[in-house]
């Protein structure tokens, strides 16, 4: 003790005068009575009271009061956690005194040595006094220097000091120095490389796990090798460097021992003699540990080229030797290269010798694994490094990472309390248990933990990731992206923080920002390690192109979103499916995402998940439309939620209810309604390959004419007619690997129609329907280096009769439909090229039978009819290939050839890269031949344009009585689309096709162009035109327009984006003349339609306002009036 007291000796009087310069310091406590909490210690450190206590030694998570005091000693570093979550990180031989510590005020006084400090990222106040100056610190990032003779260097890193003295005062920003003498004015400088000034705090602490060699007994020098252990678990660096000096005094060769004292030089800040004395062991030993050490001390020291050159050089000379395979692979993690960094760690586990060396491999394995979410691998692999290592908290807090990732929530509390309990201040588990805690919904213990995560290691770039999200769930914007951006600093090619940014952005108003974030995360995208750990809900929240959509550029959303298409992420399928202008790509994009991850039935309606939370949610929407021809009200209710106890699952309920009451209009017009409808759906995780959903809908449907319906031919209708649905759809995935799945879907749906009619002649008529529908599907993805493929087959079995019967003669009439389709797909990457190819073998065979029998005895009074189609299996091909040359900027052709299955979804692709198959202008069984091109330019960060060429033909298949076969089958209904949570959205409607595409032979050619531009940080604008020729090329119709398409066709919209998720649409459509039918007798006018659209939420996010207006700018229209008010209950804190 007496040594230590000396080491502190030429302090004492700096320490008196600083003091007495700051006055009393007496601080406010904390919630629990403390200023901060000692949450790392390496070496030895001491704590006091106050300044009239004797000092004791500290000790981990040990609290502080106001007023106390903190001081390291030689060799040694801590780090602190403060009550107002400022983290502080103190160097060998430094003292600090803790005054307040509140969220208005932080005052420190440093008497000597080193610290580095990060404030919370809004509303910085920090007070800090040396001997020297008074600092008065408005964020974030700062390290300050004390010597014996109170010479103060003050850095700051982020953020501004205003750094004063009696003498004259400096205010520094980013990149800036001041250093003051007492009693002379500080002087300010510019820092060419100001990182440099905080790589000490980058240091990791020497701890006796990394040296399994020092418990070597059978070692010839095991005797110092004894005493070198026992020095590094007491604590006792400063002993520890005596020991290993006197070693190398005797033995300077001793490759261990120059290991060991570079160590230490670690331990006192000193980095470069540190690699430098590695480098040295490296060329004289071929010590292949000194040069993975030396390699990972240079990335330490960002100089991430220096040290992939360096470690190609070592590996060259020892190319099998475990310790540079691992370092290798941790430098390639590091750059994005998942491939290769997988393939070393796995040719290192395969040729360790001992169990450190395969714990080590083993854990950079399974860690590799889980960024790139194969979590069943990497828990796999982190298990059997557990069973290496079981007393090692960084391989404990590893699995327990990944199992939390994997949604195994009480293995992981189990692991981080093991990790914990072997090393109190390891990060891994400390960050792993703020992430757990964030899972649970828990946002403020998450904060506090991943705070003492990231004051011992501010470069884990995924505690940043985790603690932003904290941050933001808490209402502190500010820090969320400040610690976004220390990820990116972290890991500067990773574009998930970028991502995630612009999800942060977007969800709190700031669209310029968001699409800003998007397309850095866009350039960044080949460096992604994985798209998993990112949640996401059925609106496709996390996708790149959401900012953009939300902001009302729709053009410039799709060209994002096809750029970062990824089949296996839920994101990318839910994203699409609100972009399609088709029923049938929009329901199969749904469908895809829910078979992606079926625990986004759980995702909230209030907030963007980022990370799936454990939640509990209600939410009632009551909504009216005013129409001329109706007004109408709807009600909904909802639960929805996600627990992962006792398995991962995500369950949603919902009902909902519809009232139609008649206004004006014709007879047929002149109905009410009411159709109530519940909805189930359960989405689970039972294994870490598995994932299971289930929804099941049951709806009724009651109509009726209050003044009747007279058909003109004697028939008349005044009773109530009935329809009751149910629909039940079961599907599952497994996941083979991160790059591989397998998804399979079954359905079966049953509708009933019943009602009466009368007959002036016959009666009573009775009509009844009833179909049965079967659908089964199968896929199968996998991605192999640059190479996407994908197999498939669905079938699609549904029979329907209906019937017509009175007292004396029935009409009965059968359909039965059958199709199937077997397919292939292939995307091929390379650079900025990708080429597509799929080819479909459909076939489709439909039968219609038709009789009339004597309702008593069933004989047939007429001969029985019989008629179908069939399209037999043919080969039909898509092309396509796309160049892209930066975000948003690509030319896409496609050549697509496709048959519009009868059922309402596939889960074949919808499109040929970004060119979709247009099934709006499509009937069930339409056969249909596109060749397109499209061109999309990113002009700048405000402005995108798009031009496109297309030109289809359509057929559909008619039957022999000269029906359209589309027409033939009763209607099909899905209603996979209403389990989406309603969220505002500035959507523009780019293809405002209105007709229904009943025509047997027809031709389209289209030119469009369109300009997306940004006009200020809440304005932009959206302009579309589009030119069509649209013939009809069927017999007896020949050079006549197709239904519901106008030669002209203009969009203008302007979205203004108020604070949150709030929005105002100023829309405008202009169709030029049209037909609504194929003989083109039923002519439509052209003219413009005007739209206006308002939503805003409560802060809260609990009460939500939609409102819109449509009014056709023609003589004798009348608006269409919309309002929904939405209220929400729970969700997470």
């Amino acid at each position: 003790m007496r040594q230590h007291l000396l080491g502190f000796a030429p302090w004492l009087l700096t320490l008196s005068n600083a003091f007495a310069q700051g006055g009393g310091c007496q601080a406010p406590p904390g919630a629990d009575g403390a200023a901060a909490e000692i949450v790392a210690l390496s070496g030895q450190g001491q704590a006091r009271a106050d300044g009239a206590a004797p000092w004791a030694a500290a000790a981990l998570a040990q609290r502080l009061p106001p007023g106390g005091e903190v001081r390291t000693l030689a060799l040694s570093s801590a780090a602190l956690l403060l009550a107002d979550r400022t983290q502080i990180r103190l160097a060998a031989q430094a003292q600090v005194r803790l005054c307040d510590a509140r969220p208005a005020q932080t005052r420190l006084e440093l008497a000597v040595g080193r610290l580095w400090a990060r404030a919370k990222g809004q509303g910085v106040n920090v007070e800090l006094r040396t001997p020297a100056v008074l600092a008065a610190v408005r964020g974030t990032d700062w390290d300050v220097e004390v010597d014996a003779q109170g010479r103060t260097t003050l850095t700051v890193l982020s953020g501004r000091i205003d750094v004063s003295n009696a003498q004259g005062a400096v205010v520094l920003g980013p990149a800036e120095q001041a250093v003051a003498e007492p009693g002379q004015a500080p002087v300010k400088r510019l820092l060419v490389r100001p990182r440099e000034r905080v790589q000490w705090v980058m240091a990791p602490a020497l701890t006796p796990p990394g040296w399994p060699e020092l418990a070597d007994a059978m070692a010839p020098d095991a005797a110092w090798r004894a005493l070198a252990l026992q020095a590094l678990r007491a604590g006792r660096l400063a002993a520890l460097r005596e020991q290993v000096d006197a070693r190398l005094r005797a033995q300077p060769a001793d490759p261990l021992a120059q290991r060991l004292r570079a160590e230490t030089e670690v331990a006192e800040g000193q980095l470069d003699a540190a690699q430098q004395r590695l480098l040295d062991v490296w060329h004289t030993a071929g010590d292949t540990a000194a040069a993975a050490r030396r390699a990972a001390l240079l990335l330490a020291l960002e100089q991430g080229d220096a040290a992939r050159a360096f470690i190609a050089q070592a590996r060259a000379q020892a190319p099998q030797a475990v310790a540079l395979l691992l370092a290798d692979a941790d430098a390639r993690r590091l750059d994005g290269d998942a491939d290769g960094a997988l393939a070393l760690y796995r040719q290192a586990a395969a040729q360790v010798r001992g169990a450190p060396e395969e714990g080590a491999a083993l854990v950079g394995l399974g860690r590799a694994l889980r960024e790139r979410g194969d979590l069943a691998a990497a828990r796999a692999a982190l298990a059997r490094a557990v069973q290496r290592q079981p007393h090692d908290a960084d391989t404990l807090a590893q699995a327990a990472t990944a199992d939390a990732q994997a949604l195994r929530f009480a293995a992981a509390a189990e692991g981080f309390g093991q990790a914990l309990a072997q090393a109190g201040d390891d990060y891994v588990a400390l960050a792993g248990a703020g992430l757990l805690a964030l899972q649970h919904g828990q946002s403020a213990a998450a904060r506090e933990l991943l705070l003492k995560a990231l004051v011992i290691e501010p470069r884990y770039a995924q505690a940043q990731v985790w603690l932003a999200v904290a941050e933001y769930r808490l209402g502190q914007a500010g820090a969320a992206f400040d610690a976004l951006e220390r990820a990116r600093q972290a890991d500067p090619r990773d574009p998930l923080p970028w991502q995630i940014a612009a999800v942060l952005h977007n969800d709190a108003g700031e669209p310029e920002q968001a699409v800003a974030a998007a397309r850095e995360a866009l350039v960044r995208l080949p460096y992604l390690k994985s798209l998993n750990p990112l949640a996401s809900d059925s609106q496709g929240s996390a996708s790149l192109g959401k900012a953009l959509a939300d902001f009302g550029l729709e053009h410039w959303a799709r060209a994002y979103v096809q750029q970062s298409y990824y089949p296996l992420w839920a994101g990318s399928h839910f994203f699409l499916a609100n972009r399609y202008e088709s029923e049938y790509a929009r329901m199969s994009e749904l469908y895809q995402g829910y078979l992606s991850d079926p625990t986004v039935f759980g995702a909230s309606e209030k907030r963007p998940g980022v990370f799936l939370t454990e939640l509990h949610e209600a939410s009632l929407g009551l909504s009216g439309t005013r129409e001329a021809l109706r007004n109408t009200a709807a009600a909904d209710a909802g639960l929805r939620g996600f627990s992962a106890a006792p398995l991962p699952l995500a369950w949603l309920l919902r009902a909902d209810g519809v009232a139609m009451q008649p206004r004006d209009g014709p007879p047929g017009s002149l109905y009410r309604m009411h159709a109530p409808q519940v909805q189930l759906a359960l989405g689970a995780r039972p294994t870490d390959r598995l994932g299971l959903f289930a929804m099941v809908t049951e709806g009724r449907m009651r109509y009726r004419f209050p003044w009747g319906l007279d058909f003109g031919n004697g028939i008349t209708f005044s009773d109530a007619a009935r329809y009751a649905t149910r629909r039940g759809d079961f599907g599952g995935s497994w996941r083979w690997s991160a790059t591989e799945q397998t998804w399979f879907k079954l359905h079966r749906v049953s509708d009933d129609i019943g009602l009466l009619l009368d007959d002036a002649q016959w009666g009573p008529q009775a009509y009844t329907y009833r179909s049965q529908e079967y659908g089964l599907y199968l896929r199968h993805t996998a991605q192999t280096g640059a190479l996407r493929w994908s197999l498939g087959w669905e079938s699609v079995r549904r029979s329907a009769g209906s019937e017509i019967r009175d007292d004396f003669v029935a009409s009965p009439r059968t359909n039965l439909e059958r199709y199937d389709m077997p397919w292939a797909a292939l995307e091929w990457a390379h650079g900025p090229w990708s080429l597509h190819a799929a080819a479909t073998w459909p076939r489709l065979r439909f039968q219609e039978d038709n009789a009339y029998r004597d309702s008593l005895t069933g004989e047939d009074l007429l001969e029985p009819e019989s008629q179908g189609t069939r399209l037999a299996r043919q080969l039909r091909p898509r092309l396509g290939a796309s160049y892209r040359w930066g975000p948003g900027r690509a030319l896409h052709w496609a050549w697509q050839e496709s048959l519009h299955a009868p059922g309402t979804h596939t889960l074949a692709p919808v499109a040929t890269g970004a060119i979709p198959i247009d099934y709006q202008y499509q009937l069930p069984g339409s056969q249909a031949r596109k060749h397109a091109v499209q061109l999309d330019w990113e002009l700048g960060p405000r402005s995108f344009i798009t031009a496109s060429l297309s030109q289809q033909e359509i057929r559909n298949p008619r039957m022999a009585d000269g029906r359209l076969y589309g027409q033939a089958m009763g209607a099909l209904f899905d209603y996979v689309g209403t389990l989406a949570p309603a969220q505002m959205s500035a959507q523009t409607q780019i293809d405002p096709y209105q007709g229904t595409p009943r025509f047997g032979h027809g031709r389209l050619r289209q030119a469009g162009a369109a300009l997306n531009q940004v006009l200020a940080p809440r304005w932009s604008l959206l302009a579309s035109y589009t030119w069509a020729d649209a013939r009809n090329l069927g017999a007896g119709y020949e050079g006549l327009r197709l239904p519901g398409v106008p030669r002209h066709t203009a969009v203008l919209g302007s979205t203004w984006r108020h604070s949150g998720r709030g929005y105002t649409v100023l829309g405008m459509v202009y169709r030029g003349g049209r037909f609504a039918d194929e003989a083109n007798t039923q002519a439509q006018a052209p003219g413009w339609t005007l739209s206006l659209a308002h939503a805003l939420e409560s802060p809260s996010r609990e009460w939500a306002l939609y409102l819109s207006a449509q009014q056709a700018l023609q003589p004798g229209e009348k608006p269409v009036l919309w309002a929904l008010l939405r209220w929400r209950m729970g969700g997470t804190p």
